[in-house]
């Protein structure tokens, strides 16, 4: 397209093959890296009984170390799978140390795009479930963080096509014309206090990570940039959110605010911020009425 600059997770022929939103369970990824894991167990077993005649000639007992070995890795692996699957459905920790988020599970992703491929299943949409994986092992941690110590990542892509202010790591640009959701993260950011910046793409998000040195991201863009930076991050705890894109990718794209807050909420581990200050003004209240009660 020639109107708007395309993000380098996309080309030109898949503008309009886009479906506007994706909402997958976390359940096709999970098939799906089950698959691929039982794939690689297959592999990994084949390769050792092809080259077992090869280390009887060596060794007689080389083959029951190797096996031994290779055992011990295959039944280590299984079990942290299922603990991850287990944690991502149940959203509660299962292991004995905390997982930050999604990228203990990534390595079985691109096997899974693959297996996806010969399903007639989009990548966009795996990557969709993946980053609910991936929120899921994030959640299952139930750990606040301050509020400082959080920092919100947005795309560029959600400022309006049309507007001439630049908002890229200075949001305090923004005009508040209401004509685009970047109002309403400034409206967050003053009621929350957390750090917040708009971005161009990976680089500039990961040099603003190493100058920040944030607990928690929370990182809003589409589902290809949201899956190569919980990969790249590392043990930083991410969660991801999907924005939609009535306009195709890269222009003017949403995001669903009710969610963006709610997952603030979570990060902070606060309740319902409305049923607190609707409790603080009751309690206001009842000091009125014992004052004048008291008056008489």
């Amino acid at each position: 397209m020639e109107d708007w600059e395309l993000g380098d997770k996309w080309q030109d022929d898949e503008v309009f093959n886009q479906p506007k939103r994706l909402d997958d369970g976390k359940g096709l990824f999970l098939g799906l890296s089950t698959m691929a894991l039982l794939i690689i167990i297959s592999i990994i077993l084949f390769i050792w009984y092809m080259i077992e005649p090869r280390l009887l000639e060596i060794n007689h007992n080389l083959p029951t170390i190797i096996g031994i070995i290779i055992g011990i890795f295959i039944i280590a692996w299984v079990v942290e799978y299922l603990l991850i699957v287990l944690s991502a459905i149940t959203e509660r920790n299962l292991f004995p140390f905390r997982i930050k988020n999604g990228r203990w599970i990534a390595p079985l992703f691109a096997l899974s795009l693959r297996i996806g491929r010969l399903f007639g299943i989009s990548k966009d949409r795996i990557s969709n479930s993946f980053v609910k994986v991936n929120n899921a092992l994030v959640k299952s941690r139930k750990e606040g963080i301050d509020n400082e110590a959080l920092l919100i990542l947005l795309p560029r892509c959600l400022q309006n096509f049309k507007c001439k202010q630049r908002v890229v790591e200075d949001i305090d640009n923004c005009k508040d014309c209401g004509q685009c959701i970047i109002t309403q993260f400034k409206s967050f950011r003053e009621r929350y206090k957390f750090k917040i910046n708009v971005v161009t793409g990976g680089n500039l998000a990961r040099r603003i990570i190493c100058r920040l040195k944030p607990s928690a991201i929370l990182a809003v863009a589409c589902e290809r940039e949201l899956v190569s930076g919980i990969e790249d991050i590392g043990f930083i705890s991410v969660i991801g959110i999907a924005n939609y894109r009535p306009e195709g990718p890269c222009k003017n794209t949403m995001v669903d605010m009710e969610e963006v807050e709610k997952t603030i909420k979570f990060l902070f581990n606060k309740k319902d911020i409305f049923v607190e200050e609707e409790l603080a003004d009751d309690k206001k209240h009842d000091r009125v009425r014992l004052f004048r009660a008291g008056r008489r």
